[in-house]
């Protein structure tokens, strides 16, 4: 061997052992196992003799690893590839994982000779990768326990990782799906429908939309939602893609959609035939109204019996029918004929209401300074304050008395409050007074058609509020109290809360 040849050698076993790689060889045929000095000190044989055989060397390795390197050691898998075996040394106090890497020199005919390698602490290497399998365990597991549809891809949207709900529903349960790009998952057709939002979660956006999805071996509905993965940069390394199935919810709002169209049908009928009722049936009406006027003419000189009596009566009668057409339309117009939105100053329009009522001298009106002012609605509010006081004005025993209206304030809406010192109303009216055509007395007793309150319920309903009575202090009069939301609705139907629509419905 030349001079420099011997030196290049020495050279490359010094790189070596900087590199803390040492080099071995062992001959089957006579058991023997020689090492240098770095490869003896790895595999724990510095107190060993040199040569040893391969009984000596398995007394350094684990239990757990003495089979592989039996096996390894033994000539069955002879040839010239370069095999590769990781064990664990026994080792007190710690746990060292050896990296060996070698080559079979065979004999003249053929069968294993020297196996020539080397060695390796690969401690460090191995356990991170325990460590980082355990990671990957644990993120699958907290994936996993995530209750809808997640996974992330990167940015160029191969999959990272999923859990087991979006392996269902994508129906590729069982298989691997890390490294796929999300088309292949998908498909193309569904895919194509996708990358509108990908692409702008991709430029850093975080997107949210709702549509159909693949359910296992069918569709569904689902809320989906990319929310880009940012390095310290800002630059977008992926995207978190969560897809909640809301199949049940767009189920249900698809039949209250249906629903609302019926209630819009219905609505429509009853706005048609009250316009009916309130223009075609009165034009009979006036017709019996001139006829009685003309009977009274005819028959003045019948003062005696009943028949004045009963002439008044059928006046009575005809004008009640008439009121109560006008009342019917304006019930079924709640809710849409609801006019303009302006500025209210509550105080003056309770005042400008009193004076416009018949109110008897001795009944008094007190405004409380409570009363707010705010942008709303103008004429349901009118109309509810009408309904409300003219009731307690109509309904009172004596000539003479007093009510107050005042105005609770909370975050999102005005409580008002209509106290009369009246009769009251027996609690277990509280339901009955709110309904059509109901009165407490007779009505040869107090002229109203009966849908004063039930037009104040559902206009206070429509706008998102409710209204009840509760007995005056000391169980004298009645408080009616009726909630105002301080931002007003949009009109027409479909503004009608769900509850009210579905009262109405039953209606």
């Amino acid at each position: 061997m030349s001079e420099t040849t011997s030196r290049v050698q020495v050279e490359q076993q010094l790189i070596m052992y900087a590199a803390g790689i040492g080099t071995w060889r062992y001959d089957i045929d006579r058991d023997v196992f020689r090492g240098d000095d770095l490869a003896r000190h790895l595999l724990r044989l510095e107190q060993a003799s040199e040569p040893c055989g391969l009984a000596t060397l398995l007394e350094s390795v684990h239990p757990e690893s003495a089979d592989n390197v039996r096996r390894y050691f033994s000539g069955e898998e002879d040839g010239t590839e370069t095999r590769t075996i990781v064990f664990l040394l026994r080792a007190p106090g710690e746990i060292r994982f050896l990296t060996a890497r070698a080559r079979w020199l065979p004999n003249p005919d053929g069968s294993a000779g020297q196996l020539i390698g080397t060695v390796m602490d690969d401690t460090e290497h191995q356990l991170l990768q325990q460590d980082l399998r355990q990671r990957e365990n644990w993120l699958q597991t907290l994936v996993n326990g995530v209750p809808q549809s997640f996974m992330y891809m990167d940015k160029d949207q191969h999959i990272v990782f999923a859990n087991e709900i979006f392996l269902r529903n994508t129906n590729w349960v069982g298989k691997d799906v890390r490294g796929k790009h999300l088309s292949e998952i998908h498909g193309a057709k569904l895919y194509n429908s996708r990358t509108q939002y990908i692409d702008r979660a991709l430029r850093g956006e975080t997107v949210s939309y709702e549509a159909m999805g693949r359910k296992g071996d069918g569709m569904g509905f689902f809320h989906h939602e990319f929310k880009p993965n940012f390095d310290a940069h800002g630059n977008v390394l992926g995207i978190f893609a969560t897809a909640t199935d809301i199949s049940d919810r767009h189920e249900i709002e698809l039949k209250l959609e249906e629903k609302q169209q019926e209630l819009v049908r219905s609505n429509q009928d009853l706005e048609q035939f009250a316009y009916v009722a309130s223009h075609d049936l009165k034009a009979p009406l006036r017709a019996i109204e001139v006829l009685v006027q003309w009977l009274r003419e005819d028959l003045k000189a019948y003062e005696d019996g009943d028949v004045q009596e009963n002439l008044g009566l059928l006046e009575q009668r005809t004008r009640r029918l008439g009121r109560l057409l006008d009342d019917l339309l304006e019930y079924s117009r709640v809710g849409r004929k609801v006019g303009s939105i302006a500025e209210v100053d509550c105080a003056a329009l309770v005042r400008d209401l009193t004076e416009l009522m018949v109110v008897p001298e001795g009944m008094g009106v007190e405004v409380s300074r409570s009363l707010p002012t705010f942008t709303t609605y103008v004429t349901p509010l009118e109309q509810v304050f009408r309904n409300l006081i003219g009731n307690a004005i109509k309904h009172h025993p004596g000539p003479t008395g007093k009510i107050i209206v005042a105005c609770e304030e909370t975050d999102e809406l005005y409580q008002f409050s209509i106290a009369d010192d009246g009769a009251g109303i027996p609690q277990e009216y509280a339901e009955r007074v709110f309904q059509m055509f109901q009165t407490l007395k007779p009505r040869d007793e107090v002229e109203g058609s009966g849908m004063g309150l039930a037009i104040v319920s559902r206009i206070v309903e429509w706008q998102g509020g409710r209204v009840w009575f509760v007995p005056g202090p000391g169980d004298r009069g009645t408080v009616f109290y009726f909630q105002w939301r301080k931002s007003a609705p949009e009109s027409g139907l479909t503004s009608i809360t769900e509850a009210t629509a579905c009262r109405l419905a039953e209606k």
